[in-house]
């Protein structure tokens, strides 16, 4: 409804009653009161003076409760119109609507009541309602940092009746709120069970929140800092499930984008491989890589994993995670040490010590092994152009496994196993 026009009409019809009030209050009565005529020389009687006063009375009353009427009928249409152009706005703008939902139609009211708990909560959430919560909640638990760098921090949060949380807060983010909030939405909605999957997210300002369920079992870097330390073993078949995982993963987040624009990770390493309570990997940190400017130390930080043209894309995630698998394989870790990997395994490459490659648990399985050692070569060649796709480095994986699986475990196998550095050859990169 137009508020101004119908003001215009109500202020119209005021001045009008205003002017012939005025009319009648500026009327003499002389001509009803031929005792109060004007002598001839202009004088007015003065007791047609006094009697003139007394008339000017009750129109001055009658102007005064017309002015409150007018007002009160203003004052009652502008605040009816607003709130009806108030309800009609948020009606409109309700986020999640099912107004169109088949199956079930939702009131305006509870629409209202929805959008104004969703901007009390400051979260936008993917999980089912009873395992929501409102943002105070969690600003108000208390939480325990687990690491904090330059670009982001990392809390542990426990809500009471809730659960745990990893609450990840990110700093130095190159991007508007409907940029974040769309990009969110997609990564929220990948459903596999080796990408750790979006709680929830929040961006007010300045600050970006993303929350996930905290995983208690660790990383692929402390189960790997373990094994090198002597205390826990990591057989060859949890790292053949391990590796098969993350392609799996990676896998089903670029064919996810298949038609649209592509979310690359950005970020693969050992310590962005969680493990679940059946070690399964689960690929986390994933979402907001092309957020953060190129220019500083935030992106690309991990020198071990990145591809040499230092791009967002499939090739630099396919390098990370090829030099993921030379770690599997070498029981060698890059982070924190540094350590040119692929230049390392392609010089014991060229001058044929490939054997003395191998982690001395992988030795016991050289015949499988040297397969999965071209294939991480290929992904970790220098050029992109060169590399395989997640989908054929999957494959190529799975051929392994297969192969190993139709096996039979003889005194043969045992026998092939400890001449498998002869049996396999290593493709040099062209």
């Amino acid at each position: 409804m137009n508020i101004r026009t119908n003001l215009d009409q109500i202020l119209l019809f005021g001045l009008t009653v205003l002017t012939l009030s005025l009319n009648v209050t500026g009327r003499s009565d002389p001509t009803r009161d031929p005792a109060s005529a004007p002598s001839p020389n202009g004088d007015v009687p003065q007791g047609a003076k006094r009697k003139t006063n007394h008339v000017l009375w009750p129109e001055l009353f009658l102007f005064l409760a017309l002015l409150g009427m007018f007002a009160f009928l203003v004052n009652l249409r502008i605040t009816k119109s607003l709130k009806e152009e108030k309800k009609a706005i948020k009606t409109s703008t309700v986020r999640g609507s099912k107004t169109n939902s088949p199956v079930k139609e939702v009131k305006p009211q509870q629409q209202e009541e929805e959008e104004e708990e969703g901007r009390r909560s400051g979260l936008v959430f993917f999980v089912e309602e009873d395992e929501q919560f409102k943002l105070e909640n969690l600003l108000d638990a208390g939480a325990d940092m687990k690491n904090q760098n330059y670009c982001s921090s990392l809390y542990k949060v426990q809500l009471n009746n809730v659960g745990v949380y990893a609450v990840k807060r990110l700093k130095k983010l190159q991007a508007s709120y409907e940029d974040f909030d769309r990009q969110m939405a997609k990564v929220g909605k990948l459903n596999h069970p080796n990408i750790i999957p979006l709680v929830a997210y929040s961006c007010q300002d300045d600050e970006k929140l993303l929350i996930y369920k905290y995983k208690n079992k660790g990383s692929l870097l402390s189960l790997m800092e373990r094994y090198i330390e002597g205390k826990r073993d990591f057989p060859w078949k949890l790292r053949l499930t391990v590796a098969v995982g993350i392609a799996r993963g990676l896998d089903h987040i670029y064919k996810s984008f298949e038609g649209s624009e592509t979310i690359p990770h950005g970020n693969i390493k050992l310590s962005n491989i969680l493990l679940d309570e059946n070690h399964e990997p689960l690929i986390s940190e994933y979402g907001y890589s092309n957020f953060l400017d190129p220019k500083s130390i935030c992106l690309f930080s991990s020198n071990g994993y990145t591809a040499p043209e230092r791009c967002l894309s499939e090739q630099g995630d396919v390098f990370s995670f090829g030099v993921i698998l030379l770690e599997l394989l070498t029981g060698k870790i890059v982070e924190k040490s540094g350590l040119d990997l692929p230049k390392w395994v392609k010089a014991m490459v060229r001058e044929e010590w490939t054997g003395e490659v191998f982690d001395k648990e992988i030795a016991k399985v050289g015949m499988y092994a040297f397969p999965l050692l071209n294939v991480s070569l290929k992904c970790v060649a220098h050029f992109p152009e060169n590399r395989p796709g997640i989908g054929e480095v999957l494959e190529k994986i799975m051929e392994v496994v297969n192969a190993q699986e139709d096996f039979s475990c003889s005194s043969s196998v045992e026998s092939s196993s400890q001449d498998g550095h002869v049996l396999y050859s290593v493709a040099e990169e062209k």
